[in-house]
């Protein structure tokens, strides 16, 4: 058979079913006309309330949803397409007591728990810190007195630490060190942060300081200092000296914190502890009971 014999033949056969399928519905039959396909009505094309269509509409629509949602988390859930780590941060900067800075610490010199936390800026570990632990110390413990943070440096992910850490050093210079970390770690956070990338630039780290309202020459020169540099390196020799290899890494009263809490409630839990044992330090001895006049005559006695 030719192939235009061959046409033919396949146009006969469409042009028998279309015929087929008209009489089936026209006689409103529900028997299987010729044998082959069954179902109600015959042979017919696309049949679009046939169940495989409709599981394959309902998959489509389940993964464009999914793509909906995934989109909407990473653009912060439809808030303004802010990001929510940025969200944290930006309040947390709202709402540093800033009056309480003072050079690299933070809170009060009368406080009874003095802490020391080593980060690096570029430390996803010192990022979730930050977010989750930094404000809930601030708010509960340092505002209220009780904590007085001081920050030291411990870059270890890379040369871009080192640099972040000397901006801090000389946000410090101008008591301005902890919003100074702050911005630091909002640039950590950003979606295109990668670790010695350019992030922590001396053009980006002056640029920093120019958006806190720091001196920028004053700031440029300390940069360039190489004071500040050796500041960097004698907290790295400190931390190196205690054991610390990572960060964040926290000394609280004098002593190593061997196992840093995960959640603000062991947090509280060793500050608690270590409040109540600092402040039972600080109470008066009573005086022990008994006639003074009796135990002078008594020590005369002897």
């Amino acid at each position: 058979m030719s192939n235009r014999q061959a046409r033919r033949e396949q146009s006969r056969q469409a042009r028998r079913q279309a015929t087929s399928y008209r009489g089936g519905r026209s006689r409103g039959s529900g028997s299987s006309q010729g044998g082959g396909d069954g179902g109600g009505g015959g042979g017919r094309g696309a049949n679009f309330l046939s169940w495989p269509f409709l599981a394959g509409v309902s998959l489509l629509a389940a993964v464009l949803l999914a793509l909906v949602i995934v989109l909407a988390v990473r653009n912060g859930g439809g808030g303004g397409g802010e990001d929510p780590d940025l969200v944290i941060l930006n309040q947390a900067l709202a709402d540093l007591p800033t009056e309480m800075q003072n050079g690299n610490k933070l809170g009060s010199d009368d406080a009874p728990v003095k802490m020391i936390q080593y980060e690096d800026f570029q430390c996803p570990h010192c990022l979730t810190y930050t977010l989750n632990i930094e404000p809930f110390l601030v708010e509960e413990y340092v505002k209220a007195g009780l904590l007085q943070i001081e920050f030291r440096h411990l870059p270890v992910v890379g040369q871009e630490s080192v640099s972040a850490a000397q901006g801090a050093v000389c946000a410090a210079e101008e008591n301005r060190m902890f919003e100074y970390a702050n911005r630091l770690f909002a640039r950590q956070a950003a979606d295109d942060f990668s670790p010695d990338r350019g992030a922590f630039s001396k053009a980006g780290l002056v640029e920093l300081a120019g958006d806190l309202g720091l001196d920028t020459d004053a700031f440029d020169a300390c940069l360039g200092d190489p004071d500040t540099l050796s500041a960097v390196a004698a907290d790295q020799v400190a931390a190196t000296a205690i054991g610390f290899r990572g960060t964040p890494n926290f000394v609280i009263n004098g002593q190593p914190l061997q196992v840093p809490p995960q959640a603000t409630s062991g947090w509280a839990e060793i500050l608690d502890g270590v409040i109540e044992a600092a402040t039972a330090e600080d109470e008066p001895e009573e005086e022990p009971e008994g006639d003074g006049e009796t135990d002078a005559e008594d020590d005369g006695g002897s």
